[in-house]
C-alpha cells in the first residue's frame, strides 16, 4: 500500500514538474507601426543553449542570478543571422523557450544550481528598399 502511494505521489510530482511555467526575459525590442517597405532575404531558425544558475530550467525561478544571460545571447544569434544574410532587420521573430527532461535531470541532480536548457528562434530576415 505504501509503495503505491508512494508512485502516486512521484507520478504527481512529475507532472507538476513538467508542467511549470515558462518566464524570461528579452530586452531591445523593436515595435514599429510604420515599417518601411522590404523585401524577405530568408528565414533563419536557430536554438541558443542558456545556462542559468540557482533556478530551474525552462521554468520561472525566484533566485536565479542568471536570469538574463539568455537576452545577449539572443540578441547576437539574431544580429549575426541579418549579417550572414546580408539583411537589415529581422521581423515575425519568435522564442520559444524549451528545457527536456535532461535539462530538468541535470538540474536536481545539483541541487537546483545548474539550469540548462535552450532558446528556440525563427523569424524573417528583410532588407529594407531604398
Amino acid at each position: 500500500m505504501k509503495l503505491k502511494s508512494m508512485i502516486t505521489l512521484l507520478v504527481i510530482a512529475m507532472v507538476l514538474l513538467v508542467s511549470s511555467c515558462t518566464t524570461f526575459k528579452v530586452s531591445g525590442l523593436q515595435i514599429n507601426s510604420e515599417m518601411p517597405s522590404y523585401n524577405n532575404v530568408g528565414d533563419f531558425d536557430i536554438t541558443v543553449k542558456v545556462t542559468e544558475f540557482l533556478g530551474a530550467p525552462g521554468g520561472a525561478n525566484l533566485a536565479n542570478i542568471s536570469s538574463d544571460n539568455m537576452d545577449t545571447e539572443i540578441y547576437d544569434a539574431i544580429q549575426r543571422e541579418i549579417q550572414k544574410m546580408s539583411g537589415d532587420a529581422a521581423v515575425n521573430v519568435e522564442i520559444e523557450y524549451v528545457a527536456t527532461l535532461g535539462n530538468y535531470v541535470a538540474n536536481a541532480v545539483t541541487f537546483s544550481i545548474f539550469a540548462p536548457a535552450k532558446a528556440h528562434i525563427t523569424g524573417t530576415i528583410v532588407k529594407f528598399n531604398d
